[in-house]
């Protein structure tokens, strides 16, 4: 099977502009090192015509070229010009099969299939791009083919293993191979015994909610971008503000009004990202469903660019119940997961939203679905670390302080160098705050641990998942007694984080829970024995 003809026209005009444009990088060249010879316009342009031919050609032969299909056992791809690549991907190794649709896709009717596999760190297929209904097609049918090869394998060790238990040694024993075609066939007529089943729909109070409550850092970049822009607006807003009418310069003549300006210029800003957060998360969540397909999570959303795929429950190894300070005040929460291997996202280096935002008690009910966990009851860190935290806190401000006095020994009209001293006031509510909103919980069958004031996570990792258990303390730990335990899953240590840390408990506590991990780590290696 060939990709759509739209990918032919697109792939060539991209190949012959990339050709082209290697004209204008020699005409630079050659205007120092013999401008005699391409002083002629006539050999320019023929130059760039001809690379632009070449390029042109080059995307059509790769259009005609490329194919791909469905065997009985793998997703084969054969692609290339000059040289010549076959991929061969097992079924069962696929972890996920994404569908992009941007607005342009949308009105032309075609898609991005993105094929992924366990343990890959990049894509191991690109379809770019195939007709929108070919896309949903391929999607469904190789996650059943997985599906089927999943339970196959799955059969043929348990087959294997009750055969050598019961088969005497003398008697060889006979492999038997299921024929290719009827595979294929059965698999073909069984595709869509697997109805999905929806479990959730994000309402449009829900995604209204998420908009206004999110963060996204794309407005961090736009600021950025475009603050140059709406300098003016700023310095005509400070002016209505402030009934001072003057240029930048007079506003700023000063350390003290360039402090004020600064204010006004970081609430500005603030207003700003949260303004393009809601528009960005709007457009990002429109229209999202999450429903269950067999052993997979399939979810779909977006409103100017699609999304659409799947999150393997058997390769999830965390979820996390996330609430900023905005969703916990209106009762709602979130919760993500993230897969060994692949977390969908990769390219973004972050996991996957299974829950953007719903009621708490229905987050929690859908998490449970996933990962049946007990009763959530944390046991807070000693009041000793909230004691450790005003310090640290404290001491922040202080060293603020003495900066902002050092210029203004430097500066003489700086006279505004106590300001960051009115910090000293929020260090307490600071240090209660993270001091309250930490903690850890022992389930029979997970280890819960929580952190966070502005987005409060709560992670929760299954004994089966654990990969190691650390357990730390620095010079300033061992004279209070605190130790941090941190439970590594194959996603933590893959992305180079260690998230599930419960901070600053008792150092006696710290050692039990390092022995109880390792203990109900290796009970559920065994069946619970």
């Amino acid at each position: 099977m060939k990709l759509h003809p739209l990918s032919a026209v697109t792939r060539s005009l991209q190949r012959g502009l990339v050709a082209a444009s290697f004209a204008f990088f020699v005409t630079a060249i050659g205007q120092v090192a013999a401008p005699e010879l391409l002083g002629s316009f006539g050999l320019i342009a023929g130059l760039f015509v001809l690379l632009f031919a070449v390029g042109v050609a080059y995307g059509v032969a790769y259009y005609y070229r490329f194919e791909y299909t469905l065997t009985p056992d793998t997703f084969d791809v054969y692609s290339g010009v000059i040289g010549r690549q076959e991929r061969e991907i097992p079924y069962r190794r696929i972890q996920n099969v994404d569908v992009t649709e941007s607005l342009f896709h949308r009105i032309v009717g075609v898609a991005i299939v993105q094929i992924e596999t366990a343990g890959g760190s990049q894509t191991e297929a690109t379809l770019n791009f195939v007709a929108a209904d070919e896309a949903r097609r391929l999607q469904r049918e190789i996650r059943d083919r997985r599906a089927r090869a999943r339970e196959e394998a799955a059969e043929a060790e348990t087959a294997e293993t009750s055969e050598e238990a019961t088969v005497e040694a003398t008697a060889p024993s006979e492999t038997r191979h299921a024929d290719p075609e009827a595979v294929a066939d059965r698999l073909s007529r069984e595709g869509d015994l697997q109805p999905e089943a929806t479990l959730f729909e994000l309402g449009s109070a829900e995604l209204l909610v998420l908009a206004l409550t999110s963060f996204q850092l794309a407005s961090v970049a736009f600021l950025l971008f475009g603050f140059p822009i709406v300098e003016d607006l700023l310095v005509g807003l400070f002016a209505s503000v402030t009934g001072i009418e003057a240029p930048v310069d007079a506003l700023t003549g000063t350390p003290d009004l360039a402090i004020l300006v600064g204010l006004l210029a970081v609430a500005f800003g603030v207003v700003t990202m949260w303004a393009v957060s809601s528009v960005v998360t709007f457009l990002q969540y429109y229209g999202f469903t999450l429903g269950r397909q067999g052993e997979d999570l399939v979810y779909e959303r977006g409103l100017l660019q699609r999304y659409s795929g799947s999150i393997p429950t058997d390769k999830i190894q965390t979820l996390t119940i996330q609430e900023n300070v905005l969703m916990r005040a209106l009762g709602y929460a979130g919760f993500t997961v993230e897969t060994a291997g692949y977390s969908p996202g990769q390219s973004e280096q972050g996991p996957q939203s299974a829950i953007p935002l719903a009621d708490r008690e229905r987050t929690l009910a859908l998490a449970r679905e996933l990962e049946p966990f007990d009763e959530l009851s944390f046991t807070r860190s000693p009041r000793r670390a909230r004691r450790r935290y005003a310090v640290r806190y404290g001491l922040v401000v202080l060293g603020l302080t003495a900066l902002t006095f050092g210029l203004s020994v430097a500066v003489p009209a700086f006279g505004l160098w106590y300001l960051p001293l009115v910090l000293l006031v929020g260090v307490p509510p600071a240090a209660h705050l993270k001091w309250k909103h930490r903690g850890y919980c022992v389930g029979e069958d997970h280890f819960v641990v929580r952190d966070g004031f502005w987005t409060r996570k709560t992670r929760i990792v299954p004994y089966y998942r654990l990969q190691t258990v650390i357990r730390q303390r620095t010079v300033f730990q061992r004279r209070l007694d605190l130790a941090h335990l941190t439970a590594d899953t194959a996603t933590a240590s893959l992305l180079g984080r260690q998230d599930a840390t419960a901070y600053d408990i008792e150092a006696d506590a710290a050692s039990d829970l390092y022995e109880l991990n390792r203990d109900r780590l290796q009970a559920s290696l065994h069946g619970g024995d």
